[in-house]
């Protein structure tokens, strides 16, 4: 199917974490949206992606997508929280993307956060880029200039930083 018709969102599980793993060493590898050069092992996974808040979408037993919300910043700018985002490539081209970017809008107040800042939405990774710049209240912050050594790119990828203000919502 082409659309999105039964999935379920809910914190990642105990026995999501096999599979969440998964999906995100495959996204590392490609190199082109995540900063980490190497994949990460367990412990680091867990230390990275399920830190505090991190949620799934479920088709059946799949795990279609997965995102966390956790602090930006310490301290003082604690209430800004930055989200990284996963959709498993059977579920690609399908808006579960945007599904995902809505639940986090939702979320992310829920939890405490104002303030939404996103650190390196590569300009190569087109679909990041203009779901960030479609979905309402996003707005373009600033741009790194050669931000990251991307896989298969010859030279540095300047990276977009996007923002969003969660008083309103």
């Amino acid at each position: 199917s082409d659309k999105l018709c039964d999935v379920q969102i809910d914190y990642a599980a105990e026995n999501d974490v096999a599979q969440c793993h998964k999906l995100l060493n495959i996204e590392i590898e490609r190199g082109g949206s995540y900063p980490q050069e190497e994949q990460l092992d367990e412990q680091q996974f867990r230390a990275y992606f399920l830190s505090h808040d991190a949620f799934v979408v479920r088709d059946g037993k799949t795990i279609a997508g997965m995102f966390y919300i956790k602090p930006n910043f310490p301290g003082r700018c604690s209430h800004i929280c930055n989200g990284g985002f996963v959709v498993a490539d059977a579920y690609r081209r399908r808006g579960l993307a945007r599904f995902m970017a809505l639940q986090f809008q939702r979320f992310a107040p829920d939890l405490g956060y104002l303030a939404s800042m996103f650190n390196l939405v590569f300009v190569s990774n087109a679909a990041s880029v203009n779901l960030w710049r479609s979905v309402d209240g996003f707005v373009e912050t600033g741009r790194i200039p050669k931000a990251g050594r991307l896989r298969g790119h010859e030279q540095l990828v300047d990276a977009i930083q996007f923002g969003l203000s969660l008083i309103h919502i």
